[in-house]
């Protein structure tokens, strides 16, 4: 897991426990990972997942995706902040 921009202490927590729900759902739990972009609006936790995962994070009609974000949600809201959640297809992202 890494964070290009970290603003909250609590994110990374955050970060870690969806990872473990990540990787729990995917064939290649080792090829996904959650980069944290933090803007003045709130965080954005990007997921990266192999191309192969993607179709299992999103669901039935979007139903795992929407309780992924639902759970994101949650937390941010705990917490008094706006978080987010987007699902990136393929094993590379940005550096």
């Amino acid at each position: 897991m890494n964070g290009k921009i970290a603003a909250n202490v609590d994110d990374p927590k955050i970060a870690r426990m969806l990872l473990g729900i990540v990787r729990s759902l995917v064939d290649h739990p080792d090829q996904a990972e959650i980069v944290l972009i933090s803007t003045p609006e709130g965080t954005t936790f990007c997921i990266y997942a192999h191309s192969a995962d993607v179709a299992k994070l999103l669901g039935s009609a979007g139903q795992t995706a929407r309780a992924l974000r639902i759970i994101v949600g949650a937390s941010g809201r705990k917490l008094g902040r706006h978080l987010t959640l987007d699902i990136v297809e393929g094993v590379s992202r940005p550096q």
